[in-house]
């Protein structure tokens, strides 16, 4: 009887325990924006298509001109550079983070009567 009663009590105590344990939330929603797909084995051509970001743009914000190292991994072209992957991290991000999310631009049907 005990035993019993002790396993049902322990069974209680960690039921409460587990619903009241907050656990973090390992999505990428919204809240923790947009996470850059970096391989420094690829170019910057391949980084940017990865991305879905202009690859002028990266050119432009990395002081790298157009017709500069097309076959070139980033690897090398930070290097040659002077730029770090953190750099072309940071924005690639902020970018993606600025523009505005599909949802948000959405026009319901009802906003359009």
């Amino acid at each position: 009887m005990t035993i019993k009663n002790f396993i049902i009590g322990l069974l209680l105590v960690l039921s409460i325990v587990a619903c009241n344990t907050d656990v973090k939330n390992n999505n990428n929603d919204e809240s923790q924006g947009y996470v850059a797909k970096i391989d420094t084995s690829l170019t910057l051509a391949q980084i940017a298509k990865l991305n879905n970001i202009g690859e002028p743009y990266l050119r432009t914000k990395l002081g790298i001109r157009q017709n500069i190292g097309n076959k070139y991994s980033i690897s090398y072209m930070a290097k040659r550079f002077n730029f770090t992957i953190d750099d072309l991290k940071k924005i690639i991000e902020d970018a993606k983070n600025e523009q505005p999310s599909a949802k948000n631009t959405r026009v319901d049907e009802d906003d359009k009567k």
